[in-house]
Parts: C-alpha cells; structure tokens; sequence
C-alpha cells in the first residue's frame, strides 16, 4: 500500500465512513475507492481537492506528510455534509447515446445517485441542477473527449431555453438512433451539422424532412469515466 492510499484509509476510518458513503459524497463508484485504498489508482486532483475542502483534510499531510491530519480540530464534524448539500440525481443504466453508430434509448425507472453539490459545481461548472440526469455513451467517435461506457451528465435542451451552444456536446434522437455529437447549426441553410471529435468519423448533416423527426435531448455538461 502506497503512502497516499494508507492515508486516504487512515481518514475515512478516522471519520468513521465506509467506501460507500466516501463513495457517495464525492460522486465515484465504490470501487474507486477501493482501489485508492489498494494503491490500485489515485484519484483526480479535482477528487483530491473536493475531498480535503470537504472534511477540512491538511493537503501537505496527505500528499507530503507535513503538519497535522486536519486543519481545524472542528472540522472533523463534518458541518457541510447537510441534506442540503446532497443533490439526488437519476442515473439511466440502459439508455446508450451513441459517440459512433445510432443506440436506441429505452426509458426504464433510474436509480438515484447521491453527490455533493460542491463537487457537481466543481465538476460540471454551473451554478444549478435543475433536470440534470445521467446516461451512458457507447462507441469511438467522440475520442479522446468522450469514452465508450463514459457516464454522462445531461443538462435537459429545456432548462438552457433552447439555445444551441455552437459546438456543445449533445444528444440527439435522430433516425440513425441517439446519438452525442457536437452541433453547429445553420439556420439559412435550415441544416444542423453533427461533428465528432474522432477525426475518423464523417460528419453528419441532417435537413429536410429528417429534421422534422430529429430532436435535441440535452446538453453534456460532465463526464464520469472509471479508471
């Protein structure tokens, strides 16, 4: 076990949490962290800097074993960890958009995934989450940005008043299936372009009587990748 990982151990037991519970509050799988605490993996600094801020942990000991565990004594009685600072959000673990050929989306009853809104606004850069639910993505053609099995934070086309961020990531229904693209919309041509980030893949143009059956779902505003 490396020096980070006895450490990360020694907190969570210190803090009297299981993986699961740490799991939660940060919004990764349990194997993640378990496979911190192995010396497997390391999480992202992100991760790491959401975790100290959090439980007031001392950076310079976890990283370089310098000064005391905590900052503040006080700290260790976890004054942020509030109902109200827990956000619920519906994860969809059968419905696939597609970074490459069209996936049927299903709609089935979600599970409800707990995270901490300090690391949601951390991680997805926006200050509200109303509607936001996740899905998966299947396929290359979004590499490197997106992975196949990537889990996807979808802001709802609704909640931004239907306004296209020209070039966002979003999924899209089309007659190919559902799809995750990035869209560039040419309202005097009346076509919308779908491009990947694979330069392998050709891009798409959807027009005509094809737009009549094609609508946007939402906006990819976060990405969770196990690693």
């Amino acid at each position: 076990m490396n020096n980070f990982a006895s450490k990360f151990k020694q907190i969570r037991e210190k803090l009297g949490l299981s993986q699961k519970e740490i799991a939660d509050i940060l919004g990764v799988s349990q194997k993640s962290v378990s496979y911190w605490e192995q010396g497997r993996n390391e999480p992202q600094a992100s991760i790491v800097r959401t975790f100290c801020n959090k439980f007031g942990i001392n950076p310079n000991w976890l990283l370089m074993d310098k000064g005391e565990m905590f900052l503040n004594e006080t700290q260790k009685q976890l004054p942020s960890l509030t109902q109200e600072n827990i956000i619920e959000v519906p994860y969809y673990p059968d419905i696939y958009a597609a970074a490459g050929a069209g996936a049927d989306a299903l709609s089935t009853a979600p599970k409800i995934l707990k995270f901490s809104k300090d690391f949601l606004k951390e991680l997805l850069d926006i200050a509200f989450f109303h509607n936001i639910h996740i899905i998966n993505a299947v396929g290359d053609s979004m590499e490197p940005t997106i992975l196949s099995g990537d889990k996807l934070f979808i802001l709802p086309f609704k909640e931004e008043n239907h306004q296209i961020k020209e070039g966002g990531i979003y999924i899209i229904t089309t007659p190919q299936g559902t799809l995750v693209k990035r869209i560039y919309p040419n309202p005097f041509a009346n076509t919308i372009t779908l491009k990947s980030d694979n330069p392998n893949i050709t891009d798409i143009t959807i027009k005509g009587d094809e737009l009549n059956s094609t609508q946007i779902i939402g906006r990819v505003v976060g990405i969770l990748r196990h690693t």
